[in-house]
């Protein structure tokens, strides 16, 4: 077949023959082949989201994904409230991030009785067979999680008001 290298790519090997046709040369100059970066990343820190944030979309992304092929009569009741709620707990959040000190702490309750809510929806989805035990001990694990990072931002907020 053909005679590379093994650490040569399939891409590096379609890449070589469009260069050697090009330029008629039969070897692979690597310097070619590197590609540049497409965005440079000025701070990477500045772009980091703190992990309660990722934790709740995953968990409300979670939800939006095992729900789709929930049994129809249930949709319009017991899934849509789980996936507004999942969406509430996102969206508190945010508004929490934006506001100062004592708002900030309501934006959080709100969150937190949102997760609260999120975890009743889950158990009765579970009892009426809209979700299963596995994709409720999944949203068990996220609400946990996501808890457990909100009650210590919300813990910070605190010690910070004083």
């Amino acid at each position: 077949m053909n005679n590379t290298p093994d650490n040569i790519t399939d891409a590096e090997q379609h890449l070589s023959a469009e260069i050697e046709m090009e330029t008629g040369e039969g070897k692979i100059d690597k310097n070619k082949l590197a590609r540049k970066p497409f965005i440079v990343d000025m701070d990477k820190n500045k772009d980091k989201e703190m992990a309660v944030f990722t934790h709740a979309k995953k968990l409300s992304e979670y939800v939006f994904v095992i729900t789709e092929k929930s049994p129809k009569k249930l949709r319009w009741s017991m899934v849509s409230r789980l996936q507004n709620c999942s969406t509430d707990v996102v969206e508190n959040l945010y508004r929490a991030n934006m506001e100062k000190q004592e708002m900030r702490a309501e934006f959080q309750k709100k969150a937190l009785v949102s997760l609260q809510l999120l975890d009743f929806y889950a158990e009765t989805a579970k009892r009426m067979q809209a979700i299963n035990l596995h994709q409720m001990e999944v949203i068990a694990k996220h609400i946990l999680e996501t808890k457990k990072l909100l009650l210590g931002w919300a813990r910070a907020t605190k010690e910070k008001n004083k």
